[in-house]
C-alpha cells in the first residue's frame, strides 16, 4: 500500500527527489517510534493489565476468607498453645501499607505451638471437609497460577482436610500420627495467617469500607482485646 501511494504521488507530481527525501525522514523516525511504542506505551498496558490481574486475585482471596478461609484460621488457632502471644504480637487492626512488611515479618518469625489434640480434631475435620470442594475448586482457577503463595497455601490447607480425612479415628492415633498432623496443621496455618494480613493490608489500602467490615471478624480480636 505504502508502495502504491508513493508512485501515485509521482505519477501526479514527478518529484522523485522530494519523494525520496520524505521517504527516508519518516524511516528516520521509526527508531524512536518503536521505542515509544515498546518502552512507554507497551509499558503502560503492562502495568494497567497487572492491575486488572492482581484486582481479580484479589477478588479471589477475599472470597476465600470470607467464605471458608476465617473459619478454618479460628478452629485452628485453638491448636495453637501460644495462640494469645501471637495475638497480642501481631496488632492486625493497625495495618497500613507502612507496617503490613512489619507485621508480616513478625508472623513469619513467630514459633507457633501447634498441638494436634485429638479431642479436638473432630471439628477441625469437620470444618475442613465443609470446605473442601470449595478449596479444590479454588486452585482450578487459572487467575491463581501467578500468586505462588496463595497456591501453596491451598493446597497445605487441602493437604490437612486430606490427611484427616484418612486417619480414622482421631482418638487412637498414636504420637507419630499426631506429631505429623501437627506439622502439616503448622504448615498450612502460618501460610493462612501471613496471606491474611496480606490480605487486609491491600483491602485497608485500596477498599476502607470493606477493611472496616472484615476488621470486625478478625479471628484473633479476643485475644488482642
Amino acid at each position: 500500500m505504502s508502495a502504491a501511494i508513493y508512485y501515485v504521488q509521482y505519477l501526479l507530481f514527478h518529484q522523485t527527489h522530494d519523494t525520496i527525501f520524505y521517504l527516508l525522514q519518516d524511516l528516520a523516525f521509526v527508531p524512536i517510534q518503536v521505542v515509544m511504542v515498546t518502552m512507554i506505551i507497551n509499558r503502560f498496558l503492562n502495568v494497567m493489565e497487572k492491575r486488572k490481574k492482581i484486582k481479580k486475585i484479589n477478588v479471589i482471596i477475599s472470597t476465600f476468607f470470607v467464605e471458608a478461609g476465617i473459619s478454618i484460621i479460628e478452629t485452628i488457632s485453638k491448636f495453637n498453645r501460644n495462640n494469645d502471644e501471637f495475638c497480642k504480637l501481631v496488632k492486625v487492626s493497625q495495618l497500613n501499607r507502612k507496617n503490613v512488611s512489619r507485621i508480616k515479618k513478625a508472623a513469619k518469625e513467630f514459633k507457633f505451638d501447634i498441638y494436634a489434640d485429638p479431642s479436638r480434631l473432630d471439628k477441625l475435620y469437620q470444618v475442613l471437609a465443609k470446605y473442601k470442594s470449595f478449596t479444590l475448586n479454588m486452585l482450578e482457577n487459572s487467575n491463581l497460577l501467578e500468586h505462588d503463595s496463595f497456591t501453596d497455601m491451598l493446597w497445605a490447607v487441602f493437604h490437612v482436610a486430606d490427611e484427616l480425612q484418612t486417619r480414622g479415628d482421631f482418638v487412637r492415633l498414636d504420637k507419630d500420627d499426631i506429631d505429623h498432623l501437627s506439622n502439616d496443621m503448622l504448615r498450612a496455618y502460618s501460610a493462612m495467617v501471613v496471606e491474611w494480613i496480606n490480605y487486609m493490608g491491600y483491602l485497608h489500602d485500596e477498599y476502607p469500607f470493606l477493611y472496616a467490615l472484615a476488621i470486625k471478624k478478625n479471628p484473633f480480636v479476643t485475644a488482642q482485646n
